[in-house]
């Protein structure tokens, strides 16, 4: 395994509007899972939890983590804000309910799009023009790059069309010896030169939303 860049290229603005940065292992599980799936294995997210055949780890007091950073967006545009509504759908909410996923004090036959919780509501979603988005790790070239070809988009709203990959390029790169560390990290662990690290409650692998697998680390600032 060597220092190596991953940079995306886009076709289409990004959304990125979220508390949680983009990491460049979370991408890699996403992709061990589609294809762990599209071959009928029984629990393919699970199979997401190693991806040591792509990456190396590094551990210290506090945890382990993937050598992988976070994403890093070059913009190409200001910030614009796009108008959306979002709606429950009844058929689904009706079919959830049939089907005990939804749990009712009693039957319903209805729904109430004007109040309560199916509620249809506005809201704004900022999107931008990304010149490029970059991220490094420490890792094997050639099966990344294999990997990430099953990744057609970055950010929110990609199945709306938003974030939509134009390239990948994985070359190798003696930054991200050190650049790795641009994501959160264990908290007895040094952090990449030049950047300033806070104390936080964070996971350290994916999936990084998951609040019940937080931990006390570092998280760099303005990443």
């Amino acid at each position: 395994m060597e220092p190596l860049k991953v940079t995306f290229t886009f076709t289409s603005p990004v959304v990125k509007d979220s508390e949680y940065p983009l990491y460049l292992d979370a991408l890699l599980a996403w992709c061990v899972m589609d294809e762990a799936e599209s071959i009928g294995h029984g629990d393919a997210w699970a199979a997401a939890d190693d991806l040591s055949h792509l990456l190396e780890s590094a551990e210290a007091e506090g945890g382990w983590v993937w050598k992988a950073s976070a994403l890093r967006f070059t913009p190409a545009s200001e910030r614009f804000m796009m108008n959306m509504i979002r709606r429950c759908d009844p058929l689904l909410y009706m079919d959830g309910m049939d089907r005990g996923r939804i749990d009712m004090r009693r039957k319903r036959n209805s729904i109430n799009a004007g109040s309560g919780q199916e509620r249809a509501y506005q809201f704004l979603m900022p999107y931008q023009w990304m010149e490029k988005a970059e991220a490094w790790c420490i890792g094997d070239k050639e099966a990344i790059a294999e990997a990430l070809a099953r990744l057609s988009g970055v950010g929110k709203l990609t199945r709306n069309g938003f974030g939509a990959i134009h390239s990948v390029t994985v070359e190798p790169d003696s930054a991200a010896a050190t650049q790795w560390r641009l994501r959160v990290l264990p908290a007895g662990m040094s952090g990449a030169d030049g950047f300033q690290y806070v104390p936080a409650l964070q996971c350290l692998r994916a999936p990084y939303w998951k609040k019940t697998n937080r931990v006390m680390a570092l998280e760099p600032l303005l990443l």
